[in-house]
């Protein structure tokens, strides 16, 4: 009975130890390499300031951030909810409807990066 009491009890003493304080799931960084929209998910929100700066247009929300960031022809959407950094991305044209997430995200580097005259 002890036997089989410690087995079914060592993946939950397991699980319990590898999860980071608190229960949650932490955010990631970014690290320095390309940036697409899939490398955004579960980034950090810091993370992803320093990687694109400070967003254009920030929302909060009860249980939710939602930030914007705008590109020449689009805006990048990066949804956050809790502190498990960015859930959800999407993008869409500025004239309205979704565009390609990976050139909007382009879109939004190359206008942060363009000299301004």
């Amino acid at each position: 009975m002890r036997k089989a009491l410690f087995a079914l009890a060592l993946p939950l003493v397991l699980a319990a130890c590898a999860a980071p304080q608190g229960g949650m799931p932490r955010a990631a960084s970014l690290g320095s390499g390309p940036l697409t929209a899939q490398s955004l998910i579960g980034a950090a929100p810091a993370a992803i300031s320093a990687r694109l700066g400070a967003p254009d247009f920030r929302r909060t929300e009860p249980s939710a951030e939602i930030w914007q960031y705008g590109g020449r022809d689009c805006s990048l959407f990066l949804y956050f909810y809790g502190e498990e950094g960015a859930r959800h991305v999407d993008a869409r044209k500025l004239e309205g409807g979704a565009t390609d997430k990976d050139q909007c995200l382009a879109s939004v580097i190359a206008k942060r990066i363009a000299p301004v005259s």
